[in-house]
């Protein structure tokens, strides 16, 4: 690399401190929080020392003929991750290095002007790795730059997913809610609680992109999505910002719209209410894909009380449930059938059996667990129907030893 004028290095060398400061002034002005440099702020020493500190590598450099180091270039682009936590955009940052390259370049003009002696090779020996060095600091500041802001993002997504997760189990208080408002995060109740099957963290994403513009709260929370949905926004809203997002007229997840929450106490209870909506909507209507938890407010106790559920479907279906299990005649399908049918002969049809297997099969059932066609008898028949099947999906896990010793599940 061709050598810089010797006269051009001693003089910069000469007005260091005098050159610096005019860079960091104009860089001042063109990074707003920056103003105030000549003040003595603590950040206007920061942007003071990084020009200095710039100057004196870009010396190296021309007295060295050579380029810039990865370590040298990683000194220099600290100021850019110093910048990325402060709300700074990118390209302003950027600026700013080019209008302090430009303060240098101005004093390489000043110099050559009064120095008639110097060749305009050297001045252009200056120029090349001046402009080359700046390339190597924009990309070293952009980088700085983005892996900050990036660690940022991530330290302020684990926090929002703290706090969430504090307010939907309701161990959250005032003060944490002051210091989430503080930090960007303000809750304004009443808040309609919003539930989805969606389980990861990228369908945590795309619902909480699409539902943002309404000012939902989302997070991920014990392998649903939970959302607090501003009260006054219509569940056919968020369903179509949802079929936007995703790129197709069929969410793949299924929702249950919960109970409303007034203030940051009744969360809690609300959330709980959605999932268990979702739970029991899935099991007992699985071609539906929207369940409410106020339509769906008396299967909801039973997912909190399995031992009395077994107890009331043993006791109303238990010989039926027996009998199957020794013999392969299909009575309980069959019993759903005539009570979800709108006749005996719909109801044939949809077994593919006839209609004299049919009342033989009734027979039989009507003997097991006493007459079914009188209403409270069609009503407590039919609760018990759902309610194995509400059994029969649960796991394990979720059972007491009792409720899968039955059989029913």
């Amino acid at each position: 690399m061709p050598s810089v004028s010797p006269i051009i290095i001693e003089s910069l060398r000469a007005r260091m401190e005098r050159v610096s400061r005019r860079m960091a002034i104009e860089m001042a002005r063109t990074i707003p929080m920056a103003e105030g440099v000549d003040g003595g702020s603590a950040f206007g020493s920061e942007v003071l020392a990084a020009c200095r500190e710039g100057v004196g590598t870009l010396l190296s450099l021309w007295a060295e003929a050579r380029a810039p180091s990865h370590l040298e270039l990683q000194q220099l682009s600290r100021m850019g991750g110093r910048l990325a936590s402060t709300g700074v955009p990118l390209d302003a940052i950027l600026r700013a290095y080019r209008v302090a390259a430009l303060v240098i370049w101005q004093h390489v003009i000043d110099v050559v002007r009064n120095h008639p002696e110097i060749d305009a090779q050297s001045v252009l020996t200056a120029v090349g790795p001046l402009f080359d060095y700046l390339d190597s600091i924009s990309v070293a500041v952009s980088t700085s730059y983005l892996e900050t802001r990036e660690r940022t993002r991530r330290e302020q997504d684990r926090q929002y997913d703290q706090f969430f997760a504090e307010v939907l189990q309701g161990t959250a208080d005032q003060e944490m809610v002051a210091r989430a408002a503080a930090g960007g995060t303000v809750l304004e109740f009443p808040y309609q609680v919003v539930v989805s099957s969606a389980d990861d963290t990228s369908a945590e994403a795309t619902i909480a992109t699409a539902w943002m513009v309404v000012g939902a709260q989302v997070a991920l929370y014990q392998s649903t999505v939970v959302a607090l949905v501003p009260a006054q926004v219509k569940i056919s809203t968020l369903q179509r910002l949802l079929r936007v997002a995703v790129g197709r007229q069929v969410v793949p997840w299924d929702i249950a719209w919960g109970p409303a929450a007034r203030d940051l106490s009744a969360v809690p209870a609300a959330v709980r209410a959605a999932k268990d909506a979702l739970v029991v909507g899935q099991i007992l209507m699985p071609d539906q894909h929207l369940y409410f938890s106020n339509q769906l407010h008396p299967y909801l106790s039973w997912l909190h009380d399995l031992p009395g559920l077994s107890d009331f479907v043993s006791g109303t279906l238990g010989p039926i449930l027996a009998r199957e299990r020794v013999r392969r005649t299909p009575l309980r399908e069959t019993l759903e059938a005539v009570l979800t049918r709108g006749g005996l002969s719909e109801a044939a049809r949809a077994l593919g059996i006839h209609r004299h297997t049919l009342l033989y099969r009734l027979e039989r059932i009507e003997k097991l667990i006493g007459p079914w066609e009188q209403p409270d008898d069609r009503l407590r028949l039919e609760l018990a129907l759902r309610g194995y099947r509400l059994l029969a999906a649960i796991s394990d896990e979720m059972q007491p030893a009792s409720t899968r010793s039955t059989g029913l599940a």
